[in-house]
């Protein structure tokens, strides 16, 4: 059984490489706030890492709603990013284990470019978060294992930008630049029971939603234009105040992993985040680049929940290398608007471990960003009224991270 409870355990550092990997969930779900480094057996750990997400996402039949009759054969979406993270985890003393972190666990980008047909409702747009987190643990042995209860906080930093150009008769046409950021503080709180001597390790953790009550911010509409003098109202155009609320939703995850023969690990993992939370949302103090008059701006999102449903298998194959694949199914939280449909992706990776003080580790994924349509009538902003559709189309991705024992 010891030979299990080592080669299942040590196959466990691709398990946690593929599932941090999980970048391109619903929502603005980039992997959340991954703590398994939390649970390393080492009293002291660093642990840095990469993950770079390439979605290849075209929208086709792209027509507007509004009136114009502006229409567009495709429209390629762009958006490549990446999701780094660091952690730094110690064991303070004998059952108190604290992980130090940073990451960027949420956030959007997209590009449609100028001078089509969804140019009205966005032309580029990002939202990019921070996090530095401190979480905790309290072991109390159980048994032949042992019970952890973890909390944790966050303080988190919010980024968003979205410009839209605007496309009117009579030649009037511009761009309008909208910034704006916040920062928000959030907690998380959970259990988890581990058993080394089948490398069995169940938890569950909570982590509270994070209010951006006073983001705030800038509208640019300087670069508008119309064909005559006389279009524009005196003032009308500008850098003005602007502000809005949101939120990034509470969510719940359960994780389990367990030694199922000598050197071979089984691990999976459900996540819900509370995506419906995230309906439209008005940027205030917008004025119409024309009249001077408010203007109604929002960004009309109309999520519903997301659901992450991930499994694998590690396999330790000598005292250095291990392996592991795994299979994941995300929920698209996309409705009325959008183009987050149901995402199919399967990873690898490979750790490497020179010495039992170092760790390597490397992985990629490959997944289908399934079909789907979209039709948006402007409940919110009659600017984002739009129908188009959208095939299966390619979601590559890779990531790479190294950790020091000590």
């Amino acid at each position: 059984m010891n030979n299990l409870r080592l080669k299942a355990l040590l196959g466990a550092g691709c398990f946690s490489l593929l599932m941090s990997g999980v970048a391109n969930a619903g929502g603005f779900d980039r992997g959340g706030v991954n703590i398994d480094q939390l649970f390393d057996a080492a009293p002291y750990s660093f642990d840095a890492g990469v993950t770079y997400v390439s979605p290849q996402r075209t929208l086709k039949n792209v027509q507007r709603l509004d009136g114009s009759g502006l229409s567009s054969s495709s429209v390629d979406v762009g958006g490549d990013y990446a999701v780094p993270r660091i952690g730094l985890k110690a064991n303070i003393f004998e059952p108190v284990d604290c992980l130090a972190s940073y990451t960027e666990p949420y956030g959007a980008e997209a590009d449609f470019g100028m001078n089509n047909a969804y140019s009205p409702s966005a032309v580029e747009y990002y939202v990019r978060t921070n996090d530095f987190g401190l979480t905790c643990s309290y072991k109390v042995n159980v048994g032949k294992g042992s019970l952890r209860f973890i909390g944790g906080v966050s303080y988190q930093e919010v980024d968003a930008f979205l410009s839209r150009q605007t496309l009117l008769a009579f030649g009037n046409t511009g761009l309008g630049k909208f910034q704006l950021s916040d920062e928000a503080w959030g907690w998380r709180a959970g259990a988890a029971y581990e058993s080394p001597e089948i490398a069995l390790r169940a938890s569950l953790a909570y982590s509270s939603s994070y209010k951006y009550d006073e983001l705030s911010g800038t509208v640019d509409t300087t670069g508008f234009r119309g064909a005559f003098p006389a279009d524009l109202v005196p003032g009308a155009t500008g850098v003005f105040p602007v502000s809005a609320s949101a939120e990034i939703p509470q969510a719940v995850e359960l994780k389990l992993q367990s030694g199922i023969a000598p050197g071979w690990l089984a691990f999976g993992s459900i996540r819900w985040q509370e995506w419906s939370k995230l309906g439209i949302i008005p940027i205030q103090g917008v004025r119409s680049p024309v009249t001077g008059a408010p203007s109604p701006v929002s960004f009309d999102l109309l999520y519903r929940d997301g659901w992450t449903v991930s499994g694998g298998i590690a396999h330790k194959f000598t005292d250095q290398l291990s392996a592991a694949v795994s299979l994941t199914w995300d929920r698209g939280t996309s409705t009325t608007s959008g183009y987050q449909s149901d995402t199919w992706s399967v990873a690898s990776g490979i750790s490497y471990s020179p010495n039992d003080k170092i760790e390597v580790r490397l992985g990629g994924s490959i997944g289908v960003l399934t079909s789907g349509s979209s039709t948006f009538t402007g409940v919110g902003d009659t600017a984002n009224a739009i129908t188009y559709t959208y095939d299966d189309d390619l979601l590559l991705a890779g990531s790479a991270s190294v950790k020091v024992k000590f």
